[in-house]
């Protein structure tokens, strides 16, 4: 039986406790990241030595600072990335703007009340007037071209990141590194490690009958990018909301159609799975770790759904616990 395969309507496995609520009281350790011990950072990959300007995929998407939530919405849309690295007229580093930003400021978070405050929920006016200086990271961490793997694997282990804006030695942005792009650089076909040891059994995931509002609010709340949709009734995992999904709706203009108010609170009360993507990319709980990292790669995605053979759900795995395996092994 393949390790690994695209499917669709999941069973959830008995052992696997869903989280569904929103409780500030959840917490995600990572792991690899301990108090008690420094990791060895270049240990395991010294043979695979790279530095930043080869690593790094370019040219970065940028945006102006002075630009609109909209106009972001828009170019990350058209672009379908992760994130926009935000420069002046000098093309210099101003800041650093995620999709997840976006989710936040849409309904998920904290950012969400200058919608309700400053714009009474206006939908139109919240995205066509407020500049994305609101809600950037204005001092994002980044490397240079001339830092080495090592060191921008332990930077982006350290801070929970998963993108660093790349400079030059003028401090004009050259690039960008995502965990996509060291994962392949650094993977190996037979690592010796199951899926099983790296996995996260506790899986964060929204209901088939919540609204895009549930889901964007346990996005920004737990820091995911992707969860999963389990039907309330069966239970199955039957699809996968991602924060793509979320900025596609709104930058391609989708959720404009067929309002009948500016109120936002209209279109976060649309089903969720009217943007969720049906296909599950899964592997199984005892394939190796290398072949984890090849499926993320040839599905361009950042987590796989584990199974066992019975192909029930038991748990998850995510591009960085494949990227801290590989490098830390």
């Amino acid at each position: 039986m393949s390790s690994s395969r695209r499917m669709t309507n999941i069973k959830v496995s008995k052992a696997v406790k869903p989280v569904t609520s929103i409780s500030s009281k959840y917490s995600i350790g990572y792991r690899y990241v301990r108090a008690d011990s420094e990791p060895n950072w270049s240990q395991k990959i010294k043979e695979k030595p790279g530095d930043a300007s080869i690593l790094a995929s370019k040219p970065a998407i940028t945006i102006n600072y002075n630009s609109t939530i909209l106009d972001a919405l828009e170019k990350m849309s058209q672009y379908n990335v992760r994130g926009l690295v935000v420069v002046d007229t000098k093309q210099l580093l101003r800041g650093i703007l995620m999709a997840t930003d976006l989710v936040n400021y849409l309904g998920g978070g904290e950012f969400y009340n200058i919608i309700q405050k400053r714009y009474a929920k206006n939908l139109f006016n919240a995205i066509q007037n407020e500049k994305i200086s609101s809600i950037m990271n204005s001092m994002p961490v980044f490397v240079k071209t001339s830092n080495k793997l090592t060191d921008i694997i332990k930077i982006m282990a350290v801070n929970s990141l998963g993108m660093l804006p790349v400079v030059d030695e003028q401090s004009k942005v050259f690039g960008v590194i995502t965990e996509h792009d060291i994962v392949k650089h650094i993977t190996y076909k037979n690592t010796g490690k199951k899926v099983s040891s790296i996995m996260t059994s506790n899986i964060v995931a929204a209901y088939d009958n919540d609204t895009l509002k549930r889901a964007a609010q346990l996005m920004s709340l737990y820091g995911f990018r992707r969860i999963p949709v389990i039907s309330i009734s069966l239970p199955e995992i039957i699809g996968i909301v991602s924060a793509k999904d979320f900025i596609n709706y709104f930058g391609s203009h989708e959720a404009f159609k067929n309002l009948s108010s500016y109120d936002i609170e209209e279109i976060l009360s649309t089903p969720l799975t009217q943007i969720m993507k049906k296909e599950i990319n899964t592997i199984n709980e005892n394939a190796d770790i290398g072949d984890a990292a090849a499926e993320m790669i040839n599905n361009n995605t950042n987590s796989l759904i584990v199974t066992n053979d019975n192909n029930e759900a038991v748990g998850i795995i995510t591009e960085r616990d494949v990227l801290m395996s590989l490098a830390l092994r």
